[in-house]
């Protein structure tokens, strides 16, 4: 076992790594002794999350322009698919503002 002291900086950026990558102090440490790449799990499930609302936007999208096209639907689903399409932007938004780090 090794025991040592790092500053406050140093302790904070070790711990969002260690967030970052969902391993633990140690783990990141080990890996970064070892010359490893870290990857972020974080990054990785925002990414999937992204291209998961990504293709509900699709779907809603491609519905809405098909009732329209088509005459399918009266005025009330127009408006429940217009909300349904407003609800995956701000989704998409906030699932980019999470990649980002802004939230």
């Amino acid at each position: 076992m090794v025991s040592f002291r790092v500053d406050e900086d140093d302790f904070i950026q070790l711990d969002a790594l260690a967030r970052q990558t969902s391993c633990s102090r140690a783990e990141v440490l080990r890996r970064c002794l070892r010359g490893a790449r870290l990857k972020s799990t974080v990054d990785a499930q925002a990414l999937h999350e992204v291209s998961r609302v990504h293709a509900n936007l699709n779907r809603v999208g491609g519905l809405l322009k098909l009732a329209i096209r088509e005459g399918v639907g009266d005025r009330a689903e127009h408006f429940r698919l217009n909300h349904e399409l407003r609800e995956a932007v701000r989704e998409v938004s906030r699932a980019v503002e999470r990649l980002a780090g802004l939230r």
